[in-house]
């Protein structure tokens, strides 16, 4: 709690971005999760399960202890409920992936299903989508030094606009997934079938949140 009070006194944004770490990490695991799975290794995918959800309680307690901080009465350079409303954000992010992780865990893809390569760009869609909100908060220290004015300003709103229209592509996606799923529902047994609809939601569910918190950012930018 002392080093973290530390960091806040010298910028609000160092904890979220040690907090991004370990969502990133989450992110880059259900990655390799998934690639695993579709490939038929579940014991790769039991193994790398395990570790998002020990990443992803790393994460929780951080996010707790940022939370806590937050209720102190040292000064901000940015609302302190904004700064909550990231975090929560954020850490729902790597609960996502957690809950992606248990779903890959109930049982193996014995093959890869017809729409393997549709799903293999929404996947990376999506990743991408997070990337970009990364890269946002990778930013936030250079903002901050800025002023929220200016060139830092104007480029942190261009990042938050394409995590905007990365996500609405990755929507336009999931839609064509979904006919996909549907055309070939005769194909797969009816517990695959609810499997893949439970799938490709936790994995749409890192674009939209990962624009969610790009919303985040946009409301105090438009505050200063």
């Amino acid at each position: 709690m002392r080093t973290i009070a530390k960091l806040f006194g010298r910028s609000p944004f160092v904890p979220i971005q040690q907090h991004m770490e370990r969502v990133a990490r989450c992110v880059s695991k259900a990655q390799a999760m998934i690639d695993a799975y579709l490939a038929g290794d579940q014991p790769a995918v039991e193994k790398l399960a395990a570790e998002i959800v020990e990443i992803e309680e790393t994460a929780d307690h951080l996010k707790q202890d940022i939370e806590n901080q937050l209720r102190g009465g040292v000064f901000m350079a940015v609302d302190r409920g904004r700064l909550r409303q990231i975090i929560i954000v954020q850490d729902s992010i790597a609960d996502k992936m957690q809950n992606l992780a248990k779903l890959l865990t109930l049982r193996a893809c014995d093959e890869p299903p017809p729409f393997v390569e549709k799903f293999r760009a929404f996947v990376q869609i999506n990743i991408d989508t997070f990337d970009a909100i990364r890269q946002v908060v990778d930013e936030l220290d250079n903002l901050l030094e800025a002023g929220f004015a200016g060139g830092e300003a104007q480029t942190t709103s261009e990042l938050i606009r394409r995590v905007s229209e990365l996500e609405s592509q990755a929507d336009v996606l999931q839609h064509d997934l979904l006919k996909d799923l549907f055309a070939h529902e005769t194909r797969l047994s009816v517990g695959s079938f609810f499997l893949w609809t439970k799938i490709f939601k936790q994995v749409s569910d890192l674009g939209n949140r990962s624009n969610r918190l790009g919303n985040r950012f946009r409301g105090i930018l438009q505050l200063k």
